[in-house]
């Protein structure tokens, strides 16, 4: 038989008590159940912000060749990759290039094919290629980007390979991504930082510098021929300031790895060798007595 419960007003005055206290909801809010890797906001490292207002954008003033047709992209890739190594005859010399892609999008379908291919090895020179006419890309291409002194750099440029290599089959996209340099993992490893970079952010943070990211220029239509002035140089600058940053990269390298490496004193090596020259003098010095000369003596037979 179950037990029978009692009505409230039937209840002692101090048990009812106790549960109006623990029925009525307390006036402090509930605490929050934190997850294990929560940081206190007191805790948390705050990224160095810079006010973008007052840098300058980018002035880009070098050529810029437009290709829409195989032959002169293939004589375009052939040329560069000649006065490349003309200029820098060492074998063993990397040769960076500047890499990236354009391609349309739409929020009702997605992105589209891959449309424009940029490339840019000096600071004077930008290479825009109308990959989008093309079913196979040039085999001077292929060989420009798989040659084995061009480093192709670019922000986030895996992603680029992986996408050219769904719209063209023949390009292999590992063996670009092996070669390859990412600028902003490059930066965080140079600074020890664990940041995710964009190419905007990137080039304000390390050159002080804007990018004109005009949407509409960004969001324009790279498939359709001819390209405006306003779409080759918004292409352009992506991959000349590109540039900019893997030599600035490179020279901050360049630094810490000469304060790394101690250079020894001139009048240290100096003494060191007096020191050496001393003690072989005094060796030619010494008697020949019977210590130092047994051990040049041959054994007497039995």
């Amino acid at each position: 038989m179950s037990r029978r419960k009692l009505p409230l007003w039937a209840c002692n005055s101090s048990n009812h008590e106790q549960m109006d206290q623990k029925e009525s909801p307390s006036d402090e809010p509930p605490k929050r159940r934190l997850r294990s890797n929560f940081v206190f906001p007191s805790e948390e490292k705050k990224e160095a912000t810079l006010r973008i207002d007052y840098l300058p954008f980018i002035d880009y003033t070098g050529a810029i060749e437009y290709y829409t047709t195989l032959p002169d992209m293939a004589f375009s890739c052939n040329q560069l990759m000649d006065t490349l190594v003309q200029q820098s005859p060492t074998t063993d010399q990397d040769i960076p290039i500047a890499f990236d892609l354009e391609w349309p999008f739409s929020f009702k379908t997605g992105p589209g094919r891959t449309a424009l291919m940029q490339l840019c090895a000096t600071p004077d020179r930008c290479v825009l290629l109308q990959v989008s006419c093309l079913k196979r890309l040039p085999a001077a291409l292929l060989e420009l980007l798989y040659h084995p002194r061009v480093v192709l750099h670019g922000v986030n440029i895996k992603n680029d390979f992986r996408k050219l290599a769904r719209d063209f089959p023949e390009v292999d996209a590992d063996r670009l991504i092996a070669r390859c340099v990412d600028l902003g993992q490059w930066y965080n490893q140079l600074n020890g930082s664990t940041l995710r970079w964009s190419l905007a952010r990137l080039v304000e943070q390390v050159l002080k510098q804007r990018i004109n990211k005009d949407k509409k220029v960004r969001m324009s239509q790279w498939n359709v021929l001819p390209l405006s002035a306003d779409q080759k140089l918004y292409a352009a600058i992506d991959v000349y300031i590109g540039q900019q940053l893997y030599l600035n990269l490179a020279e901050k390298q360049r630094q810490q790895e000469n304060a790394d490496t101690p250079v020894p004193e001139e009048g240290d090596a100096t003494v060191e060798s007096k020191i050496v020259h001393q003690q072989a003098a005094d060796v030619e010095k010494l008697p020949l007595t019977n210590s130092n000369h047994n051990s040049k003596q041959e054994p007497v037979g039995l």
